[in-house]
């Protein structure tokens, strides 16, 4: 998946968590500490160059104790503080400005000898001719052929897909009325047998109205022009 950031923003997130990313405590940083109490303690020292054993085993105790209570309290403020790499991901992904990731696919009038159409469909809410499209999913491809399937009564075994590009670009929304970033992930949907339907120069499905139109036949669309003439470009260079 890609994603579209402002490097600002990027900046401003690992600047403010700078102190937190690499910095995990471990439990053995306190396991060595105590075990070097435990031998200080367990030891015997003699006495070196007039000092006496005890005030070496002394200083010794001392410093294990602070280093075991160190590691206690490093422990401690990372409990409160757990910033994992899982939390720096979580955090960059909300600065993805990309609000929509849609899927468009393209299906060929392959049942004709030379095939040369493209099937399109009207869309009521901007009132425009597209391509099927499918907002993304984890599982995009099956999720993608069993919306094929459903919407155009193809059985899912006779449809294969290839992906063939992305592209993420910015475009005003007809809907919202308002300029939105937009990932597009093209796939060709090959189709290896065609319900009796779909053979018609146009048809309609469950409510639906489908067209089979050729690149000019679309760019002569005057509301393909103004609403989605940069998806037919897209589509035009990859078909």
């Amino acid at each position: 998946m890609k994603i579209l950031i402002d490097d600002v923003k990027l900046n401003l997130l690992l600047e403010t968590k700078k102190n937190f990313i690499g910095k995990n405590v471990a439990w053995d940083s306190f396991l060595s500490a105590f075990s070097f109490l435990i031998s200080v303690l367990l030891a015997s020292y003699r006495d070196f160059f007039g000092l006496p054993g005890i005030a070496l085993k002394t200083v010794f105790v001392v410093l294990g104790v602070g280093f075991t209570f160190k590691s206690l309290a490093d422990i401690h403020d990372s409990s409160k503080n757990n910033y994992s790499y899982s939390d720096l991901l979580s955090d960059i992904n909300k600065l993805n400005e990309i609000t929509h990731n849609h899927s468009i696919v393209i299906i060929k009038d392959t049942f004709n000898r030379y095939p040369n159409r493209l099937l399109v469909y009207d869309d009521t809410r901007w009132n425009c001719k597209f391509f099927l499209n499918y907002k993304e999913n984890p599982n995009n491809e099956s999720f993608i052929k069993q919306h094929i399937s459903q919407e155009l009564k193809i059985e899912t075994f006779d449809i294969t897909l290839d992906c063939l590009g992305q592209q993420i670009h910015e475009k005003f929304s007809e809907s919202t009325h308002e300029e939105k970033v937009y990932s597009h992930r093209f796939y060709l949907a090959k189709i290896s047998k065609f319900p009796d339907m779909m053979l018609q120069d146009s048809f309609e499905c469950d409510g639906k109205q489908y067209y089979w139109m050729t690149v000019p036949e679309l760019e002569q669309d005057e509301n393909v022009q103004k609403k989605n003439n940069d998806i037919l470009g897209y589509v035009k260079e990859l078909v």
